[in-house]
């Protein structure tokens, strides 16, 4: 029988009655769900992992009800997963039969509710067509500072292989703008939803930090390094470092009269007035990696003062989205 995981999910409930004024938006190939997810991610295995992970962007761009079926082939799965087209389907079934097993609960002392990870999955064609309950879809559809959230590049996060490494993946990029973060032994087993087998502070480094952290390393747009917390002698936890890896810069040799007009000088006051705009615009939410929208806004105002400090590309969304998305006139 499936682990029953218990969540806390009032904050879901706001999510439903309030409209945010300025909701960000983030395209397909983007990963985002609430961190109250990765509290359940523990007891599931990585194909359950994977099919949430690929359901979704779906679930979020097409705005998804209980009533909306999102239907992933055994092609997609295996490409964007990386394993064999024969046994991609098999593996789909399992793991949203699973899904249909599983539950959560949440509430209080008061009043539990229990509900379903999935209401009902259709196998025909190759294919999956999987329908979630609100509860769950909310959890991949609303994201704001009542539900906070996590978010990661799809073709990243799937390419990992290991069971762990998707979980410390997601706890790294959750405390990425902090750089570091700690935990106790008890906290990282319950995390994982280790066994008891891994009581053993070996067996805990060598099945499962050490190979999850090469693996995301390599793999992965952060470098994830840790060390021993002790007290004492005694190793009582991890402190994890995250670091992102550096993005290549693509050099032009020279720039096209286009591409020089589109780079016009401004004002402070005008550097002021239109990055603070341009971090709100949805179109531009991907570039996004900062806590806050002021945060976003510095960042963009340092580009709008000097564009050779990025990537041409990135300077010339920069550039392209003043002049569509402001009053800038050059």
């Amino acid at each position: 029988m499936c682990k029953n995981n218990s969540i806390c999910y009032k904050k879901l409930h706001c999510a439903k009655c309030s409209i945010m004024e300025s909701k960000k938006t983030y395209p397909v190939s983007w990963v985002v769900m609430q961190n109250t997810i990765q509290e359940c991610f523990k007891s599931m295995s990585i194909d359950e992992k994977r099919l949430l992970i690929l359901a979704s962007p779906i679930a979020r761009t097409m705005d998804a009800t209980e009533k909306d079926a999102i239907t992933i082939t055994s092609e997609e799965f295996a490409k964007e997963c990386g394993i064999k087209t024969n046994s991609a389907y098999s593996q789909m079934e399992e793991a949203s039969k699973s899904l249909l097993r599983r539950y959560f609960s949440y509430g209080d002392n008061k009043k539990k509710i229990y509900c379903n990870w999935v209401i009902r999955a259709i196998y025909e064609n190759g294919a999956i067509s999987i329908c979630f309950p609100d509860e769950v879809l909310l959890m991949l559809k609303e994201f704001d500072k009542l539900n906070p959230y996590t978010k990661y590049k799809k073709d990243i996060v799937l390419s990992l292989k290991k069971d762990y490494s998707f979980d410390l993946y997601h706890l790294a990029k959750k405390h990425q703008a902090m750089g570091q973060f700690e935990m106790s032994l008890e906290h990282i087993k319950n995390e994982l939803g280790l066994p008891p087998s891994y009581d053993k502070l070996c067996n805990l480094k060598d099945r499962v930090i050490k190979p999850s952290l090469d693996e995301i390393t390599k793999n992965t747009d952060i470098d994830l390094t840790y060390e021993n917390v002790k007290k004492g002698r005694s190793v009582i936890g991890f402190k994890f470092t995250v670091k992102e890896k550096p993005k290549p810069k693509l050099i032009a040799l020279e720039r096209d009269q286009k591409t020089i007009d589109m780079f016009c000088k401004l004002t402070d006051a005008q550097i002021n007035k239109y990055s603070s705009i341009l971090s709100r615009v949805n179109d531009m939410s991907d570039l996004s990696t900062f806590p806050t929208y002021d945060a976003f806004a510095l960042w963009i105002a340092n580009i709008l003062r000097d564009p050779e400090s990025v990537r041409d590309e990135t300077a010339k969304r920069i550039f392209k989205a003043l002049h569509k998305y402001t009053d800038f006139k050059s």
